[in-house]
């Protein structure tokens, strides 16, 4: 699936040829996100990567950089995360020296215009205000700060607004050259790769000079929970956004595997217990979902839904039904089949887009430093067994580690504090 390299520097080269695809995806991924900022400098992991984009030394406009990605017909982008950012070209196989080269040379070669700086303030602005009028996405932000607090896993990616109003030019060659290093990074080329060996030998050379260094690891994420923990931000909207879940565990614990699974037959898909229940037969959504989300140190298990506030009760006394069936009740065999072919179905379908397969490698690498190739991922669900959903399903389920997010209209605090008993 892959082939990967790691140089004496400590940065990784990693690519995966692809058959049946006539694009290609240059991704460099570095290890640093908002897990690794202080209270002072919250935001800038995600601000420097808006910055990528506004000049080098080779491109000064950063007209140039869009005019000339365009011009590839590219799919082009950058993110942000807890834990890695990325930079990313997807295009025609035909076009790949020209991406990788306007690709590399952001990440090289960026200059940090001081009046770009000034100028971005009021855009990164303006994205944290249409995240926060998005209300899944500020429930989101709401749930991970209520487990989290006042840490880094608990504060926004984009920071506050006074700590981006604040950062100097300084600030971002300082985090630059301090997280931007050799041993922070990886290189992932997938897709219709003509020739491997030279690609990684152009890898190679492009990266020589790339810095030495000891980039800032993030702290240990704090989760002391004795009981159930609740936070309700009240906004003016026709739903109450709900996220109900518990603490879980990062990936390098390997109960992620069944916790995943356990995830899926909760809330992954239209016939996930969840979906039936809440949506189908109660008609309490449009939207319900579960997930295992997964860090590289921590995670949780948690449902989202938006759901009628006068019914708010009922939705919540449905969702803990669900979540206590499945720890006290074997899964069929043959329900555990199924979310473990749905797994493989959406993986397969994911993997055949070069972009997302970069990703997924990439991620892996930065998070776990191994990797796993899809066959080794659906050997991992195949060992998955019944027992082991129930085993995990109790592990996580419990009452002292449960957390209800809620954004919506004003609601009795009592009333949903009683509801909190699984």
């Amino acid at each position: 699936m892959f082939k990967k390299e790691v140089l004496p520097n400590g940065m990784r080269i990693l690519t995966a040829s692809m058959s049946g695809t006539n694009t290609v995806t240059v991704l460099i991924f570095v290890g640093t996100g908002s897990n690794h900022e202080t209270r002072q400098n919250n935001g800038i992991s995600h601000f420097l990567e808006h910055m990528f984009f506004k000049g080098t030394v080779k491109r000064p406009s950063k007209i140039q950089i869009a005019v000339e990605l365009d011009g590839l017909g590219a799919v082009y982008n950058a993110f942000t995360s807890n834990e890695y950012t990325g930079y990313f070209a997807k295009v025609g196989y035909q076009y790949f020296d020209q991406a990788f080269d306007v690709v590399t040379d952001i990440f090289l070669n960026s200059t940090l215009p001081a009046e770009e700086i000034e100028r971005e303030r009021g855009v990164i602005i303006e994205e944290m205000h249409m995240r926060h009028d998005d209300p899944p996405q500020r429930a989101g932000y709401l749930w991970e700060r209520l487990l989290y607090g006042d840490q880094p896993a608990g504060w926004e990616t984009l920071g506050e607004e006074p700590v981006i109003k604040s950062l100097k030019r300084d600030d971002f060659v300082d985090y630059f050259h301090s997280q931007y290093v050799a041993k922070n990074t990886a290189v992932i080329v997938a897709g219709n790769i003509k020739n491997e060996a030279a690609v990684v030998e152009k890898i190679k050379e492009t990266f020589r000079d790339l810095r030495d260094g000891e980039p800032r690891t993030q702290p240990k994420v704090k989760e002391g929970q004795s009981s159930p923990a609740f936070f309700h931000e009240e906004k003016k909207t026709d739903q109450m956004h709900v996220i109900l879940g518990f603490r879980g565990f990062g990936k390098d614990d390997p109960r992620v595997w069944p916790a995943s699974l356990l995830a899926t037959i909760l809330g992954g898909g239209m016939s996930s217990r969840m979906f039936l229940e809440v949506r189908e037969e109660l008609g309490l959504a449009y939207h319900i979902s579960t997930s295992f989300d997964d860090y590289s140190r921590y995670g949780y298990l948690a449902t989202y839904a938006g759901v009628p506030v006068e019914k708010l009760d009922k939705a919540i006394e449905t969702i803990l039904g669900e979540y206590r069936k499945i720890r006290d009740l074997k899964v069929p065999e043959e329900e555990l089949k199924k979310a473990r072919d749905y797994v493989k179905g959406t993986s397969l379908i994911g993997m055949e887009s070069s972009s997302n397969l970069a990703t997924f490698i990439g991620g892996e690498e930065i998070l776990t430093g191994k990797p796993l190739t899809i066959d080794e991922v659906f050997k991992k669900l195949d060992a998955v067994s019944v027992e082991d959903i129930q085993s995990v399903a109790r592990d996580i389920i419990k009452e002292e580690t449960m957390n209800l997010a809620l954004l919506g209209p004003a609601y009795e605090r009592e009333k949903l504090e009683k509801l909190l008993k699984i």
